[in-house]
């Protein structure tokens, strides 16, 4: 999701709304965190956090590659998922430090990411960090307006051991085809180039990142096909965090 100009100051103050509600990070998750590292002039890496349960702290790197000052804002949301949809809720078990920072054209900066709980981890937290790259108030005489950019950072805190188990289930109605997949591990499923086989026919849901199926989490997808008799073979391949994925289904 790149940087955004137009001549409606109105539809910037939508568009910064939107961005600013958790449900709507959440939805946009997936896009966000697959092209971080090329939006706008603030620059961010890495795009995915991965702590084991040992260590507390972790780091995000913050570039400018513009021509003017970057004003960043840095929030962290606890980021659960329950029957397909994600949310962010509020938490304070982990931290981003410092909470905001100005950065320099060409200057870069590093921000902690602190997890206060003491709590022991035994299987994995979730969280999203988000990054807001807050554009100046708009020049008074002109109609051009930039768009605020938000970077959707995946922070995992992590038990050692741990695996994904994912169970599929498919179903079609009405010319749609939804398919399922429960988590049943304590690991995150990371799905790319997720497809189907039917008949010999592959069909794509995502020739890229296709989302994330969180530990005791569910995730869907739904596609337009032709309507499928029940107990149909389905074949699902996918690339994975945790390896290939490959199961063979029937349609419920």
């Amino acid at each position: 999701m790149g940087k955004y100009t137009t001549a409606s100051r109105r539809k910037s103050r939508l568009l910064s709304g939107l961005l600013a509600t958790p449900f709507c990070a959440a939805i946009l998750a997936p896009v966000l965190a697959s092209t971080a590292a090329q939006a706008g002039s603030l620059q961010v890496s890495p795009i995915n956090l991965e702590v084991p349960a040992a260590a507390a702290t972790t780091t995000e790197n913050l570039s400018n590659m513009g021509k003017t000052p970057i004003n960043a804002q840095l929030r962290i949301f606890k980021w659960v998922q329950k029957d397909g949809i994600d949310k962010l809720e509020p938490t304070t078990d982990v931290v981003a430090s410092p909470p905001a920072l100005k950065i320099p054209p060409g200057g870069k900066a590093t921000v902690r990411v602190v997890r206060l709980s003491k709590a022991p981890i035994t299987g994995e937290e979730t969280y999203r960090l988000l990054i807001d790259d807050i554009p100046p108030p708009p020049t008074a005489g002109t109609d051009s307006v930039t768009f605020a950019v938000r970077h959707n950072i995946p922070v995992f805190y992590q038990a050692g051991g741990i695996k994904t188990k994912l169970v599929w289930s498919v179903k079609s109605d009405n010319g749609q085809l939804e398919l399922s997949a429960k988590n049943d591990g304590l690991l995150h499923s990371r799905l790319a180039q997720l497809a189907v086989t039917i008949g010999g026919v592959t069909t794509n849901f995502n020739n890229g990142l296709a989302g994330y199926v969180l530990g005791g989490g569910t995730n869907i997808w739904k596609m337009k096909l032709k309507a499928l008799k029940a107990g149909t073979s389905v074949k699902i391949t996918a690339s994975s965090n945790d390896g290939p994925v490959e199961a063979t289904i029937q349609v419920q």
